[in-house]
């Protein structure tokens, strides 16, 4: 098994380097010596040619096409990932402990290949309060980009679709093999909005409505749906209404 984080111009801002001890970083050839002297082993650098760069969905793809399954793909900011315990009647979001994840990442590959699914990935919320213990896994929810596992699969992120690539993957999954896995016991803990680098160095408001109006255009607002204008920045960056036609949990 392979885990991959793609990174851009983060060198100094790998907050998860320590926890994800196993992971390699994807970065481009020119700027593999900046990350080598923060992550200090060549083993953990991963380098693509700098012209099969530029967006981070033909980054993904470069991954995809080139790095053996099964495969967890995460975001350079990602620091940790958080569970829910109960205590005293109460769900508490709880630390994984950093020796543990390797054994989990393998447990949710096996589940994964036990559910006949390509795709599996994490609960995007680490609020407790949005836990529904009566529903520890999902089969038609959406994955996101921050932490998605992928088996043997054809498909590759689109392009066209901007920054909701990772939304438009998951949907590409559901129409064509009816399910995926979410594991909704477990979240991942990021820094998506104060990190410097990867997309944020290019990421603009009007570039985010852009591809929301994109993937809109793309599956139909019967299925996907921003609020456009958007009210607050949270508006692009969280659809405000995913609606997939399968039945189940």
């Amino acid at each position: 098994m392979n885990v991959i984080i793609p990174s851009y111009k983060r060198a100094d801002g790998l907050t998860g380097k320590d926890y994800f001890s196993m992971a390699k970083y994807c970065v481009p050839e020119s700027q593999a010596d900046e990350y080598l002297k923060v992550l200090k082993d060549q083993k953990r650098i991963i380098t693509l040619p700098d012209d099969q760069d530029g967006n981070i969905s033909r980054k993904r793809n470069w991954i995809l096409k080139n790095i053996d399954r099964p495969l967890i793909m995460m975001d350079d900011d990602v620091r940790r990932l958080v569970y829910w315990d109960k205590r005293h009647e109460q769900y508490l979001s709880r630390i994984v402990e950093k020796d543990d994840v390797d054994y989990l990442f393998h447990e949710w590959v096996s589940l994964a290949e036990q559910f006949n699914v390509k795709l599996f990935g994490l609960a995007q919320n680490k609020d407790d309060r949005s836990f529904k213990e009566y529903a520890p896994f999902n089969l038609s929810r959406i994955i996101l980009g921050p932490f998605s596992g992928h088996l043997e699969h054809p498909l590759l992120y689109d392009e066209s679709v901007g920054l909701t690539e990772d939304y438009d993957m998951c949907l590409q999954h559901l129409q064509k093999y009816k399910k995926v896995l979410r594991i909704n016991k477990f979240a991942y803990d990021c820094d998506h909005r104060t990190n410097s680098g990867g997309v944020v160095s290019f990421r603009t408001l009007e570039f985010e409505v852009e591809s929301c109006k994109k993937i809109m255009l793309k599956w139909g607002k019967s299925i996907i749906q921003y609020r456009i204008p958007p009210k607050k920045h949270t508006d692009v960056l969280n659809a405000k209404k995913v609606n997939v036609p399968i039945a189940g949990i």
